[in-house]
């Protein structure tokens, strides 16, 4: 193919409609921050998770869901256009109806080995989140009880036992889009219930749920970016780097980061997929 006509295919193949792609994914981390003064309890392989506030029995204390997902399976440079969350109530305290909400984590926590069947937790182990640390036991939350927007993502109403799905929102579709975007910034989310009435709890089944159907699942529509085979001859090469340097400092297509602007970390993605 000579030059001219290898640049008017790449024009075709970068200005054709994209079209939309699913992904649905199951939580790849879940754990529970247990209030404590010592942050001793945590939940990373339980079968639960919990949000709200617990009752006397309990010391009236609160419980914050801590959940993450994978998003490695989404193109970079993907636009991600919705987002649905399902989760299973597997038990709710006073079967009253709860608002539960979802805000994004600012820092990175973990889910380590500790285990328990109930709210309390269990002594916590090696990296698991608790209520003082993002790892236990070395690194520390800046604010006990978890470091998230103050801004909700998405909102609903629980109430019985039953799953619920939490639709999308421009908040739910811009966390996910950063988080695809940008993956060091996947910290995912924390689930937050109601924290000023006694028995409020309500606890979610985690992705060790022995019954698949149960696990938190996330939905997100999205539309691919365009491929790095700028030219469509299977493989990423010089010829594609010629075309996106033709395009430097454009917006549009070749913009794989989504910044606004075709330029070096769009370059450096090109050059991830390179094939020779």
């Amino acid at each position: 193919m000579k030059p001219h006509s290898a640049l008017i295919a790449a024009a075709a193949l970068l200005s054709a409609p994209l079209h939309a792609d699913t992904a649905v994914l199951t939580s790849v981390d879940d754990n529970t921050l247990i209030e404590d003064p010592n942050g001793a309890y945590s939940g990373g392989a339980s079968l639960y998770f919990f949000a709200g506030r617990v009752g006397n029995n309990g010391g009236a204390t609160l419980r914050r869901g801590a959940l993450r997902f994978d998003f490695s399976s989404i193109p970079q440079g993907s636009t991600v256009t919705s987002v649905s969350l399902r989760m299973y109530c597997s038990a709710a305290g006073t079967n009253a109806a709860q608002t539960i909400s979802l805000r994004r984590f600012t820092a990175s926590w973990g889910e380590g080995a500790s285990s328990a069947f109930g709210g309390g937790g269990g002594i916590a182990a090696q990296n698991d989140v608790t209520w003082l640390h993002r790892f236990f036991p070395g690194q520390a939350w800046t604010t006990p009880g978890g470091v998230f927007s103050p801004t909700v993502t998405v909102s609903r109403s629980v109430n019985g036992i039953a799953s619920y799905t939490w639709d999308s929102t421009p908040q739910f579709v811009a966390d996910v889009q950063l988080m695809v975007s940008a993956p060091q910034n996947n910290f995912g989310w924390c689930v937050v219930g109601n924290e000023v009435t006694l028995q409020s709890v309500k606890r979610f089944d985690s992705h060790e749920s022995t019954v698949a159907s149960t696990r938190p699942q996330l939905t997100v529509v999205y539309t691919p970016g365009p491929s790095f085979d700028l030219n469509g001859d299977a493989r990423v090469n010089a010829a594609d780097l010629a075309i996106l340097l033709a395009r430097w400092g454009l917006s549009g297509n070749g913009d794989y980061n989504g910044d606004g602007v075709v330029s070096g970390p769009d370059l450096a993605l090109l050059l991830s997929y390179w094939t020779g």
